[in-house]
Formats: structure tokens, C-alpha cells, sequence
């Protein structure tokens, strides 16, 4: 594979065979869906790079919701590609921006969120397009994508859609985009996945039908049984003052994502931030994280509970961490008695929100404990919520 004077090779033992088809695919629309852990992010992010060496005069776009949570998806699992293929002197990362560049020929990935509609107005010549977590978009914001992908190319103009496939009722299930490709996969589909999240999936099916057939599956559906009604969107925040109390919840982890929720408290109402949903972070890695979100140490942190190892070590560093009470009904219950407002920005709230869900067994019964996937920041907001009321303020939750 040239791109000028430079040969670099792909190993094709990296791809996941299933997608090795549709690596030259240039129909318009390449909609990539199915269940969690079937690698299909991966191909895309090494489809686009692939096209980024091989051809000229590209520049590719980076989609999503919001612009905030592209740091830590497309660019985070592109950065890391580019640095596992040994590819470092053939790309500049760059951080500032979120953008990449390529050193052979000029080619260039930019990105955008749909929350920025005035950058996203000002962007002209997209030759690619990938949009990750396609179904948070509404049909109007795919539209407004679309529009980028005009004028003259030396090759193929394409958007990528990758995402799975939760509502059957969602646009991207309902209609039928002209010079369309589709691709289902599964975890089944992906050789390179990692056993312990292969093995969550698998347990899916012991705790809920709807998630199994879902996230493991990959099968369009409908989850029901929420726990909570979708937390209210607001566009901005009231003013705090110096006075206003902040806390946060903190649910750790590695294969699964660590998630950090700032909250402030005003008028026994409850404002939720989301500062932190990544995997793959050491604790080394989460104490730099704290230090660049939490704004002041001596607020609580409420961590979860079953590493108090973790916890001291993150005391040690100066915060003031606790670990959080871990009745999950009683908890629940709090959250639901308060209100409880989010924003556009917090893309894995707003998403993670919409699965969390009771679990039902194979007989129908409802039972009162939450499925335990796709959870982790739900977990940070009952952990802050309900351990500072029950812990700092001294309320009775049995008293609801």
C-alpha cells in the first residue's frame, strides 16, 4: 500500500475478518451496528486510516452529539491505533483541537459535535465521515452531517454509522437510506475481545431478555422496566454561588468504564455534571484526572465502595473520598424523590439513563435490582446523591 513515496503495511491479521469485505466499500452510507464488544469502532477508526495513507486530498470528520465526548472515543481509540501499528511518524495527534494529521500527504481528521452548530456551519470540503454513537442523533442532526459531505474528491465520499441498535423505533431503524450498506456484528464476530467483557455479555441473558438480545445480540429492541424517567435536559445551569454545595460520585474501573459526576446541590434540586467516562485507567491515571476536575479537594468524593484500596490512595493524594453507602434500592428510591436536571453535554448520562433497567427473569417477574451493564455513571450519581444526604446531612431515607 503507497501513499507517495512511503510503503506501509497493514497487517491484515489485526482486522476482524467478518469486516475485511467491506474494507473498500464506497457506497455513501456504511451503517455499522450490532452488540457491544463486536469491534466495530475499531474498524472504523482503522478504515479511516488506512484511506488517510492510501489517498490524497482527504479530510475527515469526526462526529458525535457532543464535541466533549469525542475526546475520549474516536480520537482516544485513534491515537491508540496509530500508536499499536507502529504508525507514530506517519501522524501528529494533537490534542489541543482533537485533531490528526497526516505527515505524508497533508490528509486531515477534524471533529465536531452537533452542539457547536456554528463550527459545524463553518466546515467545508469533508471527504469522510464517521459518526460514532449514531443513535443519539435525531433525524436532523444526521441531516445537518450530511450537508458536509458535498463538492468535488478525488475519491469516495462515505459516512460511517456505528452504534447499537437500542430502540427499534429510531430513525436509523425505520428508514431506508439510498446507497446504503449495512453490517450487523456481534461479540461472536470479534476475535480480539477481551474474555472478562465477553463473559459480561454472555451474562446478559441471565439477567434480562431485552438487554441479552440488545448488547450481546445485536438485535434492534426496546428496553423496558427503566428505573428512572429520563433525567430533564436543560440548556444551562442557574447561578451558583461560592455557597452552593458540590459533591461527586466516583465508580471505578478498567475494562469497564471509571465514571466521575460532579453534582451541585441548589434548592434541594440536583445538577449533574459529567466530567469522566473512560476505561483502561490506572489509579495513577484517575488521581490525574481528579486533579484537573475537582475543583476544590475538601469536597466529597463518594467512590464506590468494594475498593477501599483505591479509596485510601486517592485520600492520600489529598481528596477527600469516601466510600459510599451501597444499599442499592434505598438509593435508588432517594434519587427518584429529587429532581434531578442534566444537559446536552452529558451524553453518557442522557444515554445511560435510557437503559438502566430492573431486571425481569425468565418467568416476567420484575425484580427490584438494576441490570448491572452499561451503569456506571447511574452507579456515581446514587453513590454522591444518596451517601452525602444519608451520610453528611443526616436524612432518613426510610422516612420517603
Amino acid at each position: 500500500m503507497k501513499s507517495d513515496s512511503t510503503t506501509v503495511i497493514f497487517d491484515l491479521n489485526s482486522f476482524n475478518k467478518i469486516y475485511l469485505p467491506y474494507l473498500h466499500n464506497q457506497s455513501r452510507y456504511l451503517i455499522i451496528y450490532g452488540g457491544a464488544g463486536s469491534g466495530k469502532s475499531v474498524f472504523a477508526a482503522q478504515k479511516i486510516l488506512i484511506r488517510m495513507l492510501a489517498e490524497k486530498k482527504h479530510k475527515f470528520l469526526l462526529a458525535r452529539k457532543t464535541a466533549k465526548s469525542i475526546r475520549y472515543s474516536q480520537y482516544s481509540l485513534l491515537k491508540s491505533l496509530i500508536s499499536s501499528s507502529g504508525l507514530g511518524e506517519y501522524f501528529e495527534c494533537r490534542d489541543s483541537d482533537i485533531s490528526i494529521h497526516c505527515n505524508v500527504n497533508g490528509n486531515s481528521i477534524i471533529s465536531a459535535g452537533l452542539d457547536d452548530v456554528e463550527k459545524l456551519k463553518s466546515i467545508f470540503g469533508i471527504s469522510g465521515l464517521w459518526i460514532e454513537e449514531a443513535t443519539e442523533l435525531e433525524y436532523r442532526d444526521f441531516l445537518q452531517l450530511d450537508l458536509r459531505l458535498r463538492g468535488k474528491s478525488a475519491f469516495y465520499k462515505q459516512i460511517m454509522f456505528t452504534f447499537n441498535p437500542v430502540n427499534v423505533h429510531h430513525w436509523l431503524n425505520t428508514m431506508n437510506l439510498k446507497n446504503s450498506v449495512k453490517i450487523k456484528t456481534t461479540f461472536k464476530d470479534n476475535q480480539y475481545i477481551d474474555k472478562e467483557y465477553e463473559s459480561v455479555l454472555k451474562n446478559l441473558k441471565s439477567q434480562d431478555e431485552d438487554f441479552y438480545n440488545i448488547y450481546a445480540l445485536g438485535e434492534w429492541g426496546e428496553l423496558k422496566n427503566l428505573i428512572y424517567k429520563p433525567f430533564e435536559v436543560i440548556d444551562e445551569p442557574p447561578q451558583f454561588s461560592e455557597q452552593t454545595e458540590t459533591i461527586y460520585g466516583l465508580d471505578f474501573g478498567y475494562n469497564n468504564k471509571t465514571a466521575l459526576v460532579k453534582i451541585k446541590i441548589k434548592d434541594d434540586n440536583y445538577y449533574l455534571f459529567e466530567l469522566l467516562y473512560k476505561n483502561k485507567l490506572t489509579n495513577s491515571d484517575l488521581i490525574s484526572e481528579l486533579k484537573e476536575f475537582v475543583e476544590n479537594k475538601d469536597s466529597y468524593i463518594f467512590c464506590d465502595s468494594a475498593e477501599p484500596g483505591r479509596i485510601a490512595e486517592i485520600c492520600s493524594s489529598g481528596f477527600n473520598a469516601h466510600p459510599a453507602l451501597k444499599d442499592i434500592k434505598l438509593g435508588i428510591d432517594f434519587v427518584k424523590s429529587k429532581k434531578v436536571f442534566s444537559f446536552k453535554e452529558n451524553t453518557g448520562i442522557n444515554k445511560e439513563v435510557l437503559s438502566y433497567s430492573y431486571k425481569q427473569n425468565k418467568d416476567g417477574e420484575i425484580l427490584e435490582e438494576p441490570v448491572k451493564f452499561n451503569d456506571h455513571l447511574m452507579d456515581a450519581i446514587r453513590y454522591a446523591m444518596f451517601s452525602y444526604s444519608k451520610i453528611i446531612t443526616g436524612f432518613n431515607i426510610r422516612t420517603l
